[in-house]
């Protein structure tokens, strides 16, 4: 196994979505974001895992990982810079993931597809939650991403602001905790039967 040491890279992987979920439009730009890069990380790392071992890997996996987010985050400047402004350093914090990936043994080029679409998932979950439960709104802000004709999306929950614990680090702590463990128990339960 190549591992980096004395970095919980597991842990470090969330911290990107549990930054920049505390609303929708955040969460999907960090997915739209996620997605390729993570995928595309995967494939290009299972491509050179054989040839590269030692300090090279991690130097060609740090090079893959920062390319990709390279273009990622000139895309979103270009196309979505109020998006990219509102996501501030998370976009930059996706090497994480990355670097968690490659740390595990070598896998096969979709196994970077199945991590970038469980983050994804995940990202849009939480901003969905974070959003509904912290702000009491839907679709706020999308303006940012599709521009000006989105400025009325925006939905109220009847008659509810939001708890604002859940806008902020430990109500994404919180929300996370709680859908690990009812994924959990609907896992164990069908498997159970």
């Amino acid at each position: 196994m190549r591992r980096l040491p004395g970095t919980p890279l597991s842990l470090l992987g969330l911290a990107p979505l549990l930054g920049a979920s505390d609303l929708l439009v955040k969460a999907l730009g960090l997915a739209l974001a996620g997605l390729p890069v993570l995928a595309g990380f995967g494939l290009l790392l299972a491509l050179v895992h054989k040839r590269i071992n030692g300090t090279a890997y991690w130097l060609a996996a740090l090079l893959i990982a920062c390319t990709l987010l390279s273009c990622a985050e000139l895309l979103m400047q270009a196309f979505a810079f109020e998006l990219h402004r509102a996501l501030g350093p998370f976009l930059a914090l996706l090497i994480l993931p990355c670097l968690q990936l490659a740390q595990g043994e070598p896998q096969h080029p979709r196994t970077g597809l199945a991590l970038g679409l469980v983050f994804a998932l995940s990202a849009l979950l939480l901003g969905t939650l974070r959003e509904a439960l912290g702000s009491g709104t839907l679709f706020a802000h999308m303006d940012w991403l599709f521009g000006q004709n989105a400025t009325h999306w925006q939905l109220g929950l009847a008659q509810f602001s939001g708890l604002q614990l859940f806008t902020h680090a430990p109500g994404a702590f919180i929300l996370l905790g709680l859908l690990l463990a009812a994924g959990r128990h609907l896992f164990t339960v069908k498997t159970d039967h």
